[in-house]
C-alpha cells in the first residue's frame, strides 16, 4: 500500500510541477508579447517621425530656408566686394556665417579681364538648413577704374 500511495503522491507532485511549469511558460509568453508590442510601437513611431521629416511641406520649407541662406551669402560677398574693389586678389577667400538657425559657406574668387578693364568675381554660396543644402553661384563684374559693380548672374547649381 505504501508504494501505491507513493506512486499516487509522485504522480500528484509531477502533475503539480507540470502545472507550475506551464504557468511559467504562459507568463513568459505574455512577457514576450508585451516586449514585442513595445518594440512594434517604437518602430511605428519612428516610421511616422521619418515620414513627417521627409514630407514635402517640411522638406520644402527647409529647401527655401537653405536657398535664402545661400542668397544671403551672395549678397554678403557682394557687399564685401563693393567696400573693397581689390577683394580676393590672390586665390580664393572662404568664409562662413550663420543666418538664424541656418548657415552659409561662401567662396569668392577673382579673375582679371585686362581687355575690358574689369574684375570678374565668382561667388559660390552653399546654404544649409538642417539636412537640406542649396548652392548658388553668382558672377559680379567690377570696373577697375570706376569701381562700378554689375551683378551678371545668379544660378542655382546642384550640391
Amino acid at each position: 500500500r505504501e508504494t501505491q500511495y507513493q506512486s499516487i503522491l509522485g504522480f500528484a507532485i509531477i502533475d503539480m510541477m507540470q502545472g507550475i511549469l506551464s504557468r511559467r511558460g504562459q507568463a513568459t509568453l505574455s512577457f514576450i508579447f508585451l516586449v514585442s508590442g513595445v518594440i512594434l510601437q517604437i518602430a511605428v513611431a519612428g516610421s511616422v517621425v521619418t515620414y513627417f521629416l521627409s514630407s514635402s511641406k517640411f522638406s520644402e520649407r527647409l529647401v527655401l530656408r537653405a536657398l535664402a541662406a545661400a542668397q544671403a551669402g551672395i549678397r554678403d560677398a557682394q557687399l564685401r566686394i563693393a567696400r573693397d574693389n581689390n577683394y580676393a586678389t590672390t586665390g580664393q577667400i572662404i568664409y562662413s556665417f550663420k543666418v538664424g538657425k541656418d548657415s552659409v559657406n561662401v567662396v569668392v574668387s577673382r579673375s582679371v579681364d585686362n581687355v575690358n578693364n574689369v574684375y570678374i568675381y565668382t561667388i559660390s554660396a552653399t546654404g544649409v538648413a538642417s539636412f537640406r543644402k542649396r548652392k548658388l553661384v553668382g558672377t559680379i563684374i567690377a570696373n577697375q577704374t570706376t569701381g562700378l559693380l554689375q551683378l551678371k548672374s545668379i544660378e542655382e547649381h546642384p550640391t
